[in-house]
């Protein structure tokens, strides 16, 4: 009997842990991971005398679903999209900490504190719902665009003579001049003023995303943090970033170029595959922090045509499906751009720099209908190499199971699960009948 129960309580065990990890894999739609890359410079007195320009990435899987979670919003697919993860609505926010010169001194270190996480009251608010945070504390800045690999956000900017400046004791709230040792400022003309030839500011960001599902007792909200990305800096001590030169940049790596179901003026619209690869977002990201941007420039032309037409379209860096009209092939020899009609297409990155001469990479590998050569399913290029084999994120299915990737999850656990559960069970049963007979 004592093996019996010892037996029965191991195959409890198993299905309880194997449904933990089943649910634990549905909790976000993609792995938060902390930003790839991060970037900062001075605006050298634009804005105001502090302000500073940080840019970060979103991962090729962030990006991709949120594509789809704003087409499923938009066409009223949303509960079907988020059906198998338990929530109702998501959204997304970034945090950004900062430090001047040493990152561990107890006033101008990091500023994170545990008002940072999700109180009872949510970020940056205590039990009696005073704010615990300062201006200069990023803790609840939402994305610009969350389908766009890069975003970037104006962080140090001018505080006023006021609370900003100097906190609020009542409410214990900080201003930024408790935040900065005297000897690492000055203070006139109603802002605060630092030198960057002397000083440095340091930054990590990490995202936050928030779940929310409706109940009979309210909306739930449920917080996620990922991990601090790595620090970047500017002033005296931070390393310098480079300027990007022709031939640094490589050529877009393209891919299923397909007619959507969408038109624009009675033309249709097409869309391809554009992989992001790791290089591409660190240099997109270094050159948002200094002002300037890397933007797709994209033609297409009728197959046996000899001129190219440049189109508009998605113009900025994002993972997945890119739309382009092609309206802009019209003309007296194509009057109409039927939907069955063949045609190529190519693409470049315009790379625009503050001071700096703007320049293209090299055209991609030209694309048509039904001559890609790229699998779909295939897995996110790991480096910058444009050989390696790109992701067809856009065409990922979330709904697959995290475990063997294809059966359809009854009760939300994988089937190879539930056959593992049948066998114990039936080891069980088998022992408990072979005991039986025995007496």
């Amino acid at each position: 009997m004592k093996k019996l129960f010892s037996l029965c309580l191991t195959a409890l065990l198993l299905i309880g842990c194997f449904s933990f990890s089943a649910s634990a894999a549905n909790e976000l739609p993609f792995e938060l991971k902390a930003p790839a890359n991060v970037s900062v410079t001075w605006l050298e007195g634009g804005d105001s005398p502090t302000t500073m320009a940080f840019a970060y990435s979103l991962s090729n899987e962030m990006t991709s679903f949120f594509q789809k979670y704003d087409e499923a919003a938009g066409n009223g697919s949303l509960e079907t999209l988020l059906k198998d993860y338990g929530f109702d609505e998501m959204w997304m926010m970034v945090q950004i900490d900062w430090a001047i010169d040493d990152v561990n001194d107890a006033v101008s270190g990091w500023h994170y504190t545990k008002y940072w996480d999700a109180g009872e009251n949510g970020i940056k608010y205590d039990e009696n719902w005073c704010i615990r945070t300062s201006e200069w504390d990023v803790v609840d800045w939402g994305l610009n665009n969350w389908t766009e690999t890069v975003q970037d956000v104006w962080i140090l900017r001018s505080v006023p003579d006021d609370e900003r400046w100097n906190g609020n004791p009542e409410t214990k709230t900080p201003g930024v001049k408790d935040q900065l040792n005297p000897d690492q400022y000055s203070y006139y003309d109603d802002t605060v003023h630092i030198d960057f030839t002397k000083h440095t500011a340091y930054f990590r960001a990490r995202f936050v995303a928030v779940t929310r599902k409706d109940t009979s007792e309210g909306a739930k909200d449920q917080y996620y943090f990922s991990d601090w990305s790595a620090v970047c800096g500017y002033g005296k001590d931070a390393e310098k970033t480079g300027i990007l030169k022709p031939g640094d940049v490589a050529a877009p790596v393209i891919a299923d170029l397909h007619m959507t179901d969408k038109e624009f003026n009675g033309n249709p619209i097409v869309a391809f595959t554009l992989t992001v690869p790791d290089e591409l977002q660190q240099q997109a990201t270094a050159v948002a922090a200094a002002g300037g941007m890397i933007w797709i420039e994209t033609e297409a032309r009728v197959k046996g045509d000899a001129e190219w037409t440049a189109l508009d379209g998605d113009r900025d860096i994002k993972a997945g499906e890119n739309e382009w009209k092609l309206i802009y092939l019209v003309s007296e020899a194509h009057p109409t751009i039927p939907k069955d009609t063949e045609i190529e297409l190519r693409c470049r990155y315009n790379v625009s720099q503050k001071e700096q001469d703007d320049f293209q990479t090299d055209w991609s590998k030209v694309i048509s209908f039904g001559t890609d050569d790229i699998a779909l399913g295939s897995q996110p290029a790991a480096t910058g190499d444009p050989n390696s084999v790109p992701v067809d994120p856009a065409h990922a299915d979330p709904n697959a199971c995290p475990i063997c990737g294809f059966c359809p999850q009854p009760l939300g656990i994988c089937i190879f699960i539930w056959l593992l559960i049948l066998i114990v069970i039936v080891i069980v049963l088998f022992i408990v009948l072979k005991k039986k007979k025995r007496k």
